[in-house]
């Protein structure tokens, strides 16, 4: 489980990197639409780096009652 669980922070992290990116995306933006389509793109990862981080804090709760097996 420690390696699932270590697998999953990095993953967070590869995915908050490129959500600051998206971020400088949006700031930068020039017109309208590259606006719109930089905040659409900002929107999915936000919500893939939510998803990453519901799923790492379960499997923090799992392995703290202990109901994995090693």
């Amino acid at each position: 489980m420690e390696t699932y669980i270590q697998q999953l922070k990095q993953f967070l992290t590869d995915e908050k990197e490129k959500l600051t990116d998206l971020a400088l995306d949006v700031a930068n933006a020039k017109n309208d639409y590259k606006l719109a389509k930089a905040k659409a793109i900002y929107s999915t990862q936000l919500a893939r780096v939510s998803g990453i981080e519901d799923t790492l804090n379960m499997a923090l709760k799992v392995e703290e009652k202990g109901l994995t097996s090693k």
